[in-house]
């Protein structure tokens, strides 16, 4: 019989090769943008039934990540949908030629099912928890109230620059450069927003679990190295090189970790 992690990550793989069947007649992997914060829900969901007892933490991880992973996959949804598929698997494609069927399967829907169970880690913990009862002492709970803190503000901070880039896109078109609101303070805010409300959901299970569960940071240092070097600042950015003012945009506006200072203080000046 299989253990309640070996089945998380089978129905992980199982989840990514449907995903990739789908789209093995199109060569279109845009489906896989969609479906990654969805396979957050479905690991947090899997293992919320996998067991049987739960306490506050499993509820509130659960309740975040349904939160957190049903906006982004909408979103992107809509977007997507609007937009058609995403320059950077265009070229990807390209460059595979008529292997892409096999090495779209590799090269993103596995890959991205591997960084799925490596960013989630705070779910493994979380989910179903300590086997015994949490003793919510003070300090915990100050801790506790700052991982929420952090997770609302995360969320909030994501959804407020998706909003801006929707409205700036359906005013002014395809191919402007966005430099304004918050995009003049951090060139990727959506990604920052990211990042912190995942370091606070692994926060969250270090506060509740104890050292034990300092392995579950690794899930959000993966992520927030991903998002600043690999997948997000940087290829995000090569579809933007080339409109006017993005040179400007780069001299003077942090690439995702903005000053907070600097922020305020360019807040009341406008």
């Amino acid at each position: 019989m299989m253990s309640p992690n070996e089945t998380t990550i089978l129905v992980v793989f199982a989840y990514v090769t449907i995903a990739w069947l789908k789209t093995v007649s199109s060569g279109n992997v845009t489906v896989m943008d969609v479906l990654w914060g969805m396979g957050f829900v479905l690991i947090a969901w899997t293992r919320f039934f996998l067991y049987d007892t739960f306490n506050i933490a499993s509820i509130a991880c659960l309740v975040s990540v349904n939160l957190w992973g049903l906006r982004l996959g909408y979103v992107l949804h809509k977007r997507t949908k609007n937009r058609g598929e995403d320059p950077r698997y265009v070229r990807m494609r390209e460059t595979a030629g008529r292997n892409w069927w096999w090495i779209s399967f590799l090269q993103v829907f596995l890959l991205q099912g591997v960084l799925l169970l490596v960013i989630a880690l705070p779910i493994f913990f979380l989910i179903p928890g300590p086997s015994e009862a949490v003793e919510w002492t003070a300090g915990k709970m100050i801790l506790s109230t700052m991982c929420l803190i952090g997770f609302t503000t995360g969320l909030l901070l994501e959804h407020k620059a998706d909003m801006e880039l929707k409205r700036f896109r359906e005013l002014n078109g395809p191919g402007l450069l966005k430099t304004d609101g918050m995009f003049s303070i951090t060139r990727h805010p959506n990604h920052l927003g990211e990042a912190l409300l995942w370091w606070s959901i692994g926060g969250f299970a270090v506060v509740v679990v104890g050292s034990s569960a300092l392995p579950a940071l690794i899930g959000p240092l993966i992520l927030t190295l991903l998002l600043r070097y690999v997948s997000g600042v940087k290829m995000s950015e090569v579809d933007l090189q080339e409109r006017e003012g993005y040179q400007s945009w780069v001299s003077t506006t942090p690439p995702m970790f903005a000053n907070p200072i600097a922020a305020l203080l360019k807040k009341n000046a406008d």
